[in-house]
């Protein structure tokens, strides 16, 4: 039998996480596949459940001079209406369809880890950070770092992830595409995030491996000598996917490459 509790408080939920093993229920989008093993979900839904989406507190989205603070319980649709930059607006209005958008949280999406989700791309690449909260206290901790792998965080099961922290930085120019079998509710092949500076630029791919790739090191080298077919060659040798119902490898390996490079030939063109 499966047991549900709706604490009035964070403290409360907290408290419930710290005596029992429970599934955490937001908006439920991610959840529900795995109750009704639908898409050929394999992870089971078994244990009980802590709701948490009345929390109000975590609802906000809030900016100070270092970072933007969002709240895990914001919708994927409160991301698009809000006043953040458009190059964190553009990849949240693009995932599934607007009545999933408007359940689905920034937190659920990150804590799930599938390696298809759309937010992570993104959080790599803006060097986001999740703040992480149980009885015991707080933890921030790097996205990259959060994430273990396909389906696997760094999460401790009495933790509730909170906010999401997102450094505040201009940038001149961003590219985001992502690929998919159809329109509608679109499960992702693959997708590209890019932002670009002067002195910047931070590549992140997502849906080819388990977890995103990205390297700091290529992108500080490509700065240096903008060979994009070096550039490729690199991020070529991070690939370690397999062929899927979704596509090929070989597939997406190749898509991925060639939205980088004719991106980054637009931009040296100065188009």
């Amino acid at each position: 039998m499966i047991n549900s509790y709706r604490p009035q408080s964070i403290e409360a939920a907290l408290d419930i996480l710290n005596e029992k093993t429970c599934h955490i229920f937001a908006g439920g989008t991610d959840l529900m596949i795995r109750k009704r093993q639908w898409q050929g979900a394999e992870r089971k839904f078994t244990q009980d459940i802590v709701f948490i989406n009345h929390f109000t507190e975590l609802k906000n989205i809030e900016k100070d001079e270092i970072f933007y603070k969002i709240g895990s319980l914001v919708t994927q649709a409160d991301m698009v209406k809000s006043d953040l930059p458009e190059y964190i607006r553009e990849p949240y209005r693009q995932m599934s369809h607007p009545a999933i958008r408007n359940i689905a949280t920034v937190g659920g999406n990150i804590v799930n880890a599938a390696s298809v989700a759309d937010s992570l791309p993104i959080l790599y690449a803006l060097d986001a950070e999740v703040l992480l909260r149980s009885v015991e206290g707080i933890r921030q901790v790097k996205i990259e770092n959060f994430v273990l792998g396909k389906y696997k965080t760094l999460r401790k099961s009495n933790e509730l992830l909170t906010h999401v922290l997102i450094p505040v930085k201009p940038y001149s120019g961003y590219f985001y595409k992502k690929l998919g079998q159809r329109k509608a509710s679109i499960l992702s092949k693959l997708s590209v995030f890019i932002l670009m500076n002067q002195d910047d630029i931070r590549i992140a791919i997502g849906a080819v491996n388990e977890t995103v790739i990205r390297n700091r090191t290529f992108e500080m080298d490509y700065l240096s000598h903008k060979n994009i077919d070096v550039l490729k060659d690199n991020y070529q040798s991070l690939m370690m996917g397999m062929d899927d119902k979704r596509s090929t490898k070989d597939y997406r390996e190749r898509v991925a490459l060639n939205l980088i490079e004719d991106y980054l030939k637009g931009v040296q063109s100065g188009l």
